[in-house]
């Protein structure tokens, strides 16, 4: 299953994830990548850290680069660069220490980002649960799904994908990506508390320099209301009504 994104307004410039994305893109001209995975039974050392920034092919280095792409932006968008940078390195030792306590044994190394991608759709769950997004199977794809539908749906899958491998005794990763998601939903539910989103939403209205915008409800675009009504957003295609008690989606 993969999720895309289909619109949603950023107001900073995700410099950091452009970044994140060309580095890990480096790392795939690194002779011998496996002397920066991670094992459990090897000492604990930097391949804590630097294992997040490599991939185990090109396939799955551009998989994860789409994700960042689609979905790290609007994250750094509403923490900022600092806390941003924080958190990526958070997630991606959060999975390393829950692929350890699950299997301290294990001489498999591990490699990649989908830790950390993890823990920013948790993020992103909250922050943005009514964004357009589109669910693509093997053989069936579906289009204009709010995103806290997709992504629930993403995350049973990584679940449903770790009990079946846990009980086959398999070393998984899977594990690790449930446990960075739900870590993302109870970071966002705290930065939603210290009002980073409230900020946010000011911020894209202040950027048009026109007093009375409305913001989509779908994908945060500022759009000018000179009065209440039916209001449409051409980025996403969604139709709202806004009057003095709010937005309303049609």
């Amino acid at each position: 299953m993969f999720v895309f994104e289909k619109a949603n307004h950023n107001y900073r410039k995700p410099i950091l994830t452009l970044g994140f994305i060309f580095l890990t893109m480096l790392t795939l001209f690194f002779d011998h990548p496996e002397s920066y995975a991670f094992t459990p039974k090897k000492e604990f050392g930097l391949s804590l850290i630097f294992s997040n920034f490599f991939n185990s092919s090109f396939t799955e280095w551009l998989t994860n680069a789409v994700y960042l792409y689609m979905f790290a932006d609007n994250i750094e968008d509403v923490v900022g660069h600092l806390f941003f940078f924080l958190l990526f390195l958070f997630f991606g030792i959060l999975a390393n220490l829950t692929y350890f306590l699950f299997h301290m044994n294990s001489i498999v190394p591990v490699v990649g980002t989908s830790g950390v991608i993890s823990g920013i759709l948790g993020m992103y769950f909250v922050f943005f649960p009514n964004v357009k997004s589109t669910m693509v199977f093997e053989r069936a794809t579906f289009r204009d799904v709010p995103i806290f539908i997709s992504l629930g749906i993403w995350i049973l899958i990584q679940s449903y994908f770790y009990l079946i491998e846990f009980n086959n005794q398999v070393r998984s990763v899977y594990g690790g990506q449930v446990v960075a998601f739900l870590a993302g939903v109870s970071l966002a539910l705290f930065f939603i508390r210290h009002n980073f989103l409230d900020r946010l939403e000011q911020n894209l209205r202040l950027s048009t320099f026109i007093n009375k915008t409305v913001l989509c409800p779908s994908c945060n675009k500022p759009i000018p209301a000179k009065k209440y009504g039916r209001l449409h957003c051409s980025s996403c295609d969604t139709n709202f009504f806004f009057d003095r008690h709010g937005k309303k989606f049609l």
